[in-house]
Parts: structure tokens; sequence; C-alpha cells
């Protein structure tokens, strides 16, 4: 829901106040640029994409009917736009500090390491994704939408979100297991399991 202040921001901003639309686009730039070069890989086609966003806002304000959030309506000029630019990605990873690894401050360098890693391999992973499935999963996990704001933004059905988020979950847990405690001491129970075994065929 938009909080009182944004309610007026919008309303100003609706009926030409420039000072107003600019106080949303600073609200509203670093999570909808997060989930631009998600969407596109790309840095400056995640700009372009933002930026035309934020244009196509500013045209569309006055008959903008908070039938939804306004950022779930960014979300979905967002997604449209990306659709229409999207041929021009590249499969160039991209900083986002809304992937953030583990506070520097407050681990050691083996979990800096390890953190890190987990997040080059979170990146790949979810280029790895159909589109959809990708902007599900970011606009779920990352973003907090609920399933009928995702299917919204994406003019998709709610069945689909819900298909989309399965497969994106599903692919991530394999292929990020390598980082998953309880899937290392899995595997070392099943390894210990394994030495037992071979020693009890030697008897």
């Amino acid at each position: 829901m938009n909080d009182e202040r944004e309610d007026s921001l919008i309303r100003a901003a609706a009926i030409g106040d420039r000072l107003a639309f600019d106080e949303l686009v600073r609200r509203h730039l670093r999570p909808l640029l997060s989930y631009a070069t998600r969407l596109v890989s790309d840095p400056t086609t995640a700009e372009d994409v933002t930026q035309e966003t934020f244009i196509a806002a500013w045209r569309n304000l006055p008959d903008y009917e908070q039938r939804s959030s306004f950022r779930t309506w960014l979300f979905t000029i967002a997604s449209r736009k990306a659709i229409d630019l999207r041929r021009r990605r590249s499969a160039i990873p991209t900083e986002d500090d809304r992937l953030d690894g583990p506070d520097r401050r407050n681990s050691d360098p083996y979990d800096q390491y390890v953190g890190q890693t987990l997040l080059q391999a979170l990146q790949v992973e979810l280029e790895r994704l159909s589109y959809h499935a990708r902007a599900c999963w970011w606009l779920r996990e990352v973003e907090g939408l609920s399933h009928d704001e995702i299917a919204t933004a994406l003019a998709i059905t709610r069945g689909s979100v819900r298909g989309h988020l399965q497969r994106a979950r599903a692919h991530l847990t394999q292929q990020l297991a390598p980082w998953n405690p309880d899937s290392h001491d899995r595997s070392e129970t099943q390894r210990s399991r394994d030495r037992s075994s071979d020693g009890k065929d030697d008897l």
C-alpha cells in the first residue's frame, strides 16, 4: 500500500508537479534499476529501461487509478519496456547491491569468500532462468510482491506466477546446493555411511 506521503506526491505529480514526480523517482529508482538489471543483464540497457519506465510513468500518471500500488505499476511498465529492449541484452553480469554478500565488518575472510562465491553463482543461475521465471523470483524474493501483484506486473495469471516461482526455486535450490549447510551435512553423512558400508564389505 502507498503511504499518505506517497499518495500526495502521486496526486501532485498527476497534475503536473515535477518536483513531486522527482521525489517519486528518488523513492523508486534503486529498486526499479535493480529489477531492470536482473531482466536484461546489460547495465546500459537496464538504465534505458529504467529511464523509459519513468518517462512513461510521467506521461501516464493522469490515467493511474491506483488499482495496484504505485510500485507495482512501475514494475508493470518496466516489464513491458524490458521485453521491448531485451534483444539488446548481453550476458555480462553486473554488480548489484540488492544482492550483496555478507557484511565484511562482521565476518572472517572465509565467510566473505563463501558469500561472494554464492553471490556470483546466484547471478549466473538467475541468468539461466527464463525471463518470466527470473522476473517472478526477483519480484517475490527481493521486492516482496504478492503473487497477485506479480501477476499484474508481468501480465500473466496467478497460476503462472506460482509455476514460474516453483521452477525458479527448484533450479536455484539444486544448482546452489553446495552452499547449503544442510546439503553439505547430508553429503558428509552419506559419505560416512558409504565408508562404513565399504568396511563391512571387507569383513
